[in-house]
Parts: C-alpha cells; sequence; structure tokens
C-alpha cells in the first residue's frame, strides 16, 4: 500500500486548499541555510530501504527518523521508501509501523507498489530538479528502484540527482542496467563503509550494547528505536544474514552514513556520537 502524502512543505495539496500554516512552513524554510551539502530550500532527500535479508534497514530507519525529528532539520523535505531491493534473497522484513513512527505519511512501499513507486519518486525528482534542486539519495540497498525512476526524466536533468552509496554488497546486488544508470549518469558519491570503524565514515556498527537505554529512554525518539529493536530481535535469529551486532545485543545502522555524509555530520566516529547528537 503507498504511504506517501505531498510534503508538508508543498504549497498545494491535489484538491485541498494551502493553509497558512502550510504557507509560512515554506516562506520561513526558503530562507533556510544549507545543512551540509544539502539545501533545504529546494533540494529532496530520497532514503531508501531494501529491507531484506539484513536487519540492519530496521534500526537505519530509526536513525534517519532520530534526524529528522531534531528541529534543525525542520526545514528538510524527504521521502522515504521500504522494498527499494534489487536481486539479492532473503525474506523482506516488512515494518510498517516503524516507517509511520519514523517517516509519517512520508514513505513509499516499493515491495507491495512498485510501479506505482517509482512513478512517484519521478515525479518528485522532476519537480525538485526542474526547478533548480538537487536530490540526494541515501542509498540504504539497491539502486534499481533509483534507477528505475531517474530513467524516467529527462536525460539533462540525470546529474542533479546525487546517489550516495556506501556498500560494494550493494552495488553487487543491483542490476547491470541499474548500476550503470546510477555511477555513470547521476552524480555518484560512494563513502566508506559504515559498518568499520577509522575509515572516513561513521562506524554505526558495534557490538556494545550500552548505548541502547539512552535510545529506548528518549521521549521523542524512543518509540522509534523500541520498534526497530523489537523487529530486529524478532527476525534477526531466523534471517538469510544473522548481523552478528543485533545477535551480540549492539546496534547497526549503518546504512544511516548516507544521511551523515549529505547532512555533513559525517565526522562522528560511531554509535556514541550519534546517540549523545541525536538522543541525548
Amino acid at each position: 500500500m503507498l504511504k506517501f502524502a505531498v510534503p508538508a512543505l508543498a504549497l498545494t495539496l491535489a484538491g485541498c486548499a494551502t493553509t497558512d500554516k502550510q504557507v509560512a512552513a515554506s516562506q520561513s524554510c526558503a530562507g533556510a541555510p544549507k545543512i551540509g551539502l544539502f539545501d533545504p530550500a529546494r533540494d529532496l532527500l530520497v532514503a531508501n530501504y531494501d529491507g531484506k535479508p539484513d536487519v540492519d534497514d530496521l534500526q537505519a530507519v530509526a536513525g534517519l527518523g532520530s534526524v529528522l525529528k531534531d528541529p534543525a532539520f525542520a526545514c528538510v523535505d524527504y521521502v522515504a521508501t521500504a522494498g527499494a531491493y534489487g536481486s539479492q534473497g532473503g525474506e523482506y522484513l516488512a515494518a510498517p509501523e516503524l516507517f509511520d513512527l519514523a517517516f509519517g505519511d512520508r514513505w513509499l512501499d516499493a515491495h507491495g507498489a512498485r510501479e506505482e513507486t517509482i512513478g512517484t519518486l519521478a515525479r518528485r525528482m522532476l519537480e525538485t530538479t526542474s526547478t533548480g534542486g538537487r536530490v540526494w539519495v541515501a542509498e540504504a540497498g539497491q539502486s534499481d528502484v533509483t534507477a528505475a525512476a531517474v530513467r524516467r526524466i529527462p536525460e539533462e536533468l540525470w546529474r542533479r540527482v546525487h546517489v550516495v552509496q556506501h556498500s560494494y554488497w550493494n552495488e553487487s546486488q543491483t542490476g547491470a542496467e541499474a548500476i550503470q544508470t546510477v555511477v555513470y549518469n547521476t552524480s555518484y558519491h560512494r563513502v566508506q563503509d559504515g559498518n568499520f570503524a577509522d575509515n572516513g565514515s561513521p562506524a554505526f556498527n558495534t557490538k556494545d550494547g550500552s548505548h541502547w537505554a539512552a535510545l529506548l529512554s528518549h521521549p521523542e525518539v524512543g518509540p522509534l528505536w523500541t520498534e526497530a529493536k523489537r523487529l530486529s530481535d524478532l527476525h534477526n535469529p531466523r534471517a538469510a544474514y544473522v548481523n552478528p551486532a543485533v545477535a551480540a545485543g549492539g546496534l547497526d545502522f549503518s546504512d544511516t552514513v548516507e544521511v551523515a555524509y549529505i547532512f555533513g555530520f559525517d565526522d562522528m566516529a560511531g554509535v556514541g556520537d550519534f546517540v549523545a547528537r541525536f538522543a541525548d
């Protein structure tokens, strides 16, 4: 089921009159300063999650949801996608309640409505790039859905789509035509793997479970992490890939390093810095 609604910053809603609150929000964000590489006045964030077979995406959803709940990111226009997978096997881990908690109604279900999702992403990409903005794709999975959406907008706009990827595995599980499209025809940013320390990306993967208490008890982001932990503990023991950090009681939201790169907090060392910033 498609869960997408027109973003809060849009000036009109399909079939509905614009509210004074929406107009005020749009006007206040028009002059918002850049957040890292992202221009809130005109850019769009697309956060794509494959959702199989590793439970790390569940915690990465909570990671981005925590960032977006921070007042400093109130002007970020975004859409998230569940089920944006390529050719890898394993069970798809549906998490609609988690996506609702993280993104409200601003997410798409590529597992249940792939063509409709691709069409909506293409429309959002076209709206942003044709008016001078850039699309930043945080690719927490493969690029098949991204490439399909890009190919539906005019080729002269493809370079205004910035695809950020941290995983050789995800690249290897992306279709040949799709990887060709994003690597050679969009603006492609390959950042270091967020599963490992001291490589230039934050290490958002740890067997240390000491940070769970702060995440679960936080009044704003606690419900996100509670649901992410419930789901990851449920699925990990029987998943096609058993995540060792999660099995040890720790955390793996390594697919949040793309967001860290885009928003400029990629100087964090790892999980502790993230918790201190977004769940303190």
